[in-house]
């Protein structure tokens, strides 16, 4: 299901020039602490009938240019470093071009199992949930964009919403799942500076 509609309040148009790098949408500080090297989070709690959605939107500049991190959009067993609490990711198929991933979050007390559809744009991938297939969660949908800000390094924008269905899991993990949700920025950000100390060690 591709909520664009549930976006609305929080999508942001990023663009770049040779100088700078600008989110469309945030704040003045908040584009001075990108720059700075921090990572902005705007979370969002959407709700519609039964529905209630948790995710919103985080960004991070990787010291790093965009087409190195071309590769890692494609590679699902990287997707299980930058993506929290993954215990398994695996390719099952495809629909029309698009992979399908099977994917397990959780811990050895709980876990949630659903197969995801991603389709890649460029230096982009948009994803979300195949409803036809068995899901523990009810619906999920979001982006990763990668953008150069024109200096060598890129932008990471994350977009993403949940609806982890009613229950004692949503009313335990909701908050938990949202806040490790939006930390895939800083997650790529990691793995980024990992795989160069790794290519590079230290003499």
């Amino acid at each position: 299901m591709r909520l664009t509609w549930l976006f609305a309040p929080v999508v942001a148009c990023v663009a770049s020039s040779s100088a700078s790098v600008r989110a469309d949408g945030l704040s003045p500080a908040e584009t001075s602490r990108l720059l700075q090297g921090e990572t902005v989070v705007r979370s969002q709690s959407l709700a519609r009938g039964a529905q209630r959605y948790v995710g919103g939107l985080a960004y991070a500049i990787v010291d790093a240019p965009v087409d190195d991190l071309a590769p890692l959009l494609d590679d699902v067993n990287a997707w299980k470093r930058i993506l929290p609490k993954t215990r398994s990711a695996r390719r099952i198929g495809a629909i029309d071009g698009d992979a399908l991933v099977a994917m397990t979050h959780g811990t050895a007390f709980v876990e949630a199992s659903y197969t995801m559809r991603v389709h890649r744009e460029d230096h982009a991938v948009r994803f979300w949930m195949d409803r036809q297939r068995s899901h523990d969660i009810e619906d999920a949908w979001g982006f990763l964009r990668a953008e150069p800000t024109g200096d060598g390094r890129t932008l990471i924008t994350y977009g993403v919403l949940i609806d982890m269905g009613p229950g004692i899991f949503r009313d335990l993990f909701e908050n938990s799942v949202r806040r490790l949700a939006l930390s895939v920025p800083d997650r790529v950000r990691g793995f980024v500076r990992e795989r160069k100390g790794a290519i590079h060690p230290p003499r």
